[in-house]
């Protein structure tokens, strides 16, 4: 059972387990003296990434093969259907439903349909990739096709789940993340770059968008946190949780006032998860938060590098969106907190607390690791090859 281990990629499983550990370390201390309970916090966070470590484990047991199952991924769509919907039913929580309420914990489905959403289109584009000499309407028409539309049903009302949340900032992510596998799949370098142009042009003329409609007197939620994205001090009182963001990463400084020592976090509304990272600026200081975000960036980098020597489509193009996944959370998660895009409440890979995305995103690496683990796996020789069964056995 444990033969398996011998072939661990420990480029990917010991960066995970150093944002583990400092998860629940930045989790203790972003709780002090915040009206939370620090013991109960680390507590709680301590039995998530164990909980996490042993679900990356039963993954990477797992074979790869079986998650490629049409009748499978069905059942886990049709299922994260029930749990989103389970969860739009429940009370908002600051404007926004999405979590259900489990006695001591609660649970976030959306961060399992992510996962689920790549693993479905890890299958449809191995059978279906991009034709980089076909155009987009082209593609569009064959998506279309009724035999096609059915089995696109499903992921589109889990992206559809999305906006009646509202969830603005999982939406944008789950989407991110199914373009770069598009693109990966053998999207035209053309094509990728002009949905890459379109999208950076609305973010450049957003605050114009925003005053043609008037949007800054919208009573919605998801409206004012991109009016107070433009222009934080338009209204102090509701840009707020961005301000104090700025001011805990100035008092920080390079290299923080300690740990426990934040002044900011009884003020950062979800200062152990949202604004983790903000607490972090100002208790470590800039060069440790770099230092930790070089470390996410190595083992994304690492899935990357796994992915591209992969023969496999499907294992290619799980681990690329595994990647992008967590590359584009991490990035709303401080773009939100520096100020430089809205804020969404996305939490921090590994660091913030609670259980639904470390479980989620631990479980992604336990297959991660599986995938890994085969490229490292000896070929049996053969028979009447004395030579190299001497050697083998060394």
């Amino acid at each position: 059972m444990f033969k398996k281990l011998h072939r661990l990629d420990y480029w990917i499983a010991v960066p995970y387990a150093i944002l583990s550990a400092i998860g629940i370390v930045m989790v203790f201390s972003a709780t002090q003296n915040a009206y939370l309970s620090p013991v109960m916090s680390i507590s709680k966070q301590a039995i998530f990434v164990l909980i996490g470590w042993v679900v990356a484990f039963v993954t990477f047991r797992l074979n790869i093969s079986a998650l490629k199952s049409q009748n499978l991924l069905n059942f886990l769509l049709f299922g994260t259907f029930l749990l989103l919907a389970a969860a739009r039913l429940a009370p908002a929580i600051n404007g926004a439903h999405g979590w259900i309420n489990l006695g001591p914990v609660t649970l976030q489905p959306v961060e399992l349909s992510k996962i689920v959403l790549i693993l479905y289109f890890a299958k449809w584009f191995e059978k279906k990739p991009w034709e980089p000499h076909r155009g987009l309407s082209y593609h569009i028409r064959v998506w279309l096709e009724p035999g096609m539309l059915q089995k696109l049903f499903w992921p589109a009302i889990l992206l559809g789940m999305n906006l009646l949340m509202p969830d603005l900032g999982n939406m944008f992510i789950t989407m991110a993340v199914l373009l770069l596998m598009m693109m990966a799949s053998g999207m035209a370098f053309r094509t990728a770059f002009t949905w890459m142009l379109l999208f950076f042009v609305v973010l450049l003329f957003l605050p114009n968008i925003i005053g043609i409609f008037h949007l800054g007197q919208s009573s919605s939620y998801a409206v004012r946190r991109l009016t107070n994205f433009v222009n934080p001090w338009y209204n102090v009182d509701q840009s707020r949780q961005l301000l104090y963001a700025y001011y805990a990463i100035s008092h920080g400084g390079l290299f923080g006032v300690g740990l426990g020592n934040s002044l900011l976090k009884p003020y950062l509304p979800e200062s152990n998860t949202d604004f983790i990272m903000a607490v972090a600026a100002e208790e470590l200081g800039a060069v440790l938060v770099t230092l930790v975000l070089i470390v996410l960036l190595f083992l994304i980098g690492r899935l990357v590098l796994v992915g591209i020597r992969q023969k496999s489509q499907y294992n290619r193009l799980f681990l690329y969106g595994l990647a992008g996944l967590m590359l584009m959370q991490a990035f709303v998660n401080m773009g939100g907190v520096l100020g430089l895009l809205p804020i969404t409440g996305v939490v921090f890979p590994f660091i913030s607390g609670g259980g639904s995305s470390f479980v989620f995103f631990s479980a992604a690496v336990g297959l991660a690791l599986n995938i890994a683990a085969k490229d490292k796996q000896i070929v049996a020789p053969d028979p009447l090859d004395y030579a190299a069964r001497r050697e083998l056995k060394r």
